[in-house]
């Protein structure tokens, strides 16, 4: 019985929250790089992985915001039409700006790390 209870309350609660149902996924960033020990092939995989990163997250962050754009027209169009619930949209742009914030992270940590390759590798 607590059991049946327990599986129809997590799914009452999933169906509910719009948010947790965005297929919406959260890139992994790649790892940072040791500029002063790595090999030119390493720095060109480093770069490569940021690229990949930024791409992905470029479209986690459009993905995000389209499906609150859709959630916006879904309660609009709604039988009893109401506005979203301010803590969803709250919800999504701290999402963004978590994912921004990462990304910019990761550059300046790449950045670093091609300074630190090309301090050791200075060009003959």
């Amino acid at each position: 019985m607590i059991g049946k209870f327990c599986l129809a309350a997590a799914a009452l609660m999933i169906s509910a929250s719009p948010v947790l149902a965005a297929s919406c996924s959260n890139p992994i960033a790649p790892a940072q790089i040791d500029g002063s020990k790595a090999t030119e092939q390493q720095m060109k995989d480093a770069i490569g992985d940021f690229k990949s990163f930024e791409q992905a997250s470029d479209d986690y962050q459009t993905c995000l915001l389209d499906d609150l754009k859709q959630q916006k027209l879904e309660a609009a169009k709604a039988k009893d039409p109401k506005p979203l619930d301010p803590s969803i949209e709250q919800g999504v742009a701290a999402k963004v700006d978590a994912n921004q914030r990462l990304k910019e992270k990761i550059g300046a940590e790449l950045n670093a790390s091609i300074a630190a390759y090309k301090q050791a590798h200075p060009k003959s």
